[in-house]
């Protein structure tokens, strides 16, 4: 399973507020270059679910462009738990209209003065013949959309101070 840790000087309720707060997500997705962005939040019984629908464009390899548009609606789903001095969270994308989904795990967890994001993903496609490669494609730019996610995240909590 690909995964990917993050270090963040700021503490566990401020990274949590941030990357579950409706704003600031929107505000991230606007400036991932996605559109039509529709944020719904619900907290109840201990979990706060998350629910993202967004536009968004793809540079295809050449392998996929006959079988995907370049153009997708993407629904993700993050359901956010305390577990102690931790926040955990399930997350589940659905790339509508296609065969893939990616589901992973993430944990905001103390570390020193500030904390540490690790996220824990995996991809899977339902396209005989391709579905290793795509799979191969799809965790290769998530990470990247992952760093680049992380990397805007850090700008605005650092500028926030």
């Amino acid at each position: 399973m690909p995964n990917l840790t993050i270090n963040y000087a700021q503490d566990i309720d401020t990274v949590y507020r941030f990357v579950t707060d409706p704003g600031a997500i929107k505000k991230r997705s606007e400036a991932m270059g996605e559109r039509d962005i529709k944020i719904q939040i619900d907290d109840a019984g201990g979990t706060k679910t998350i629910t993202s629908t967004r536009v968004i464009d793809s540079d295809l390899p050449g392998f996929a462009k006959r079988l995907f548009s370049s153009t997708n609606t993407i629904i993700e789903r993050r359901e956010w738990r305390d577990a102690g001095d931790k926040k955990t969270c399930k997350s589940h994308i659905d790339i509508v209209g296609t065969p893939g989904k990616i589901d992973s795990n993430i944990t905001i967890s103390p570390s020193g003065s500030g904390c540490t994001y690790d996220i824990e993903f995996e991809v899977s496609a339902k396209v005989p013949l391709i579905r290793k490669k795509l799979e191969e494609y799809v965790a290769k730019t998530t990470m990247e959309g992952m760093r680049d996610e992380h990397e805007y995240n850090q700008r605005q909590l650092n500028a926030a101070g």
